[in-house]
């Protein structure tokens, strides 16, 4: 297992902890994607418009370390 914090943006922060809203804190299987932790926290890898790992840009397929930070944000719509 290894630990990450998750910001959340958009409507990914219905998957905030309740004490911490718009940020998830927890472990994680060794060896997981962004994909995987995306499925992991229950939702979609569709829903997530970028992604963010240690302040970089990385792709879905991006293998995650301990100790990690990952913001997640959604599509923006308007009109």
């Amino acid at each position: 297992m290894i630990y990450v914090r998750v910001k959340l943006y958009g409507t990914l922060r219905r998957l905030s902890q309740p004490e911490t809203p718009g940020l998830w804190v927890g472990e994680v299987p060794g060896g997981i994607t962004v994909a995987g932790l995306l499925q992991w926290l229950g939702t979609r890898v569709e829903e997530a418009a970028a992604v963010l790992r240690n302040n970089v840009p990385c792709s879905l397929d991006t293998v995650l370390a301990d100790g990690d930070e990952i913001v997640l944000v959604t599509p923006v719509g308007g009109g």
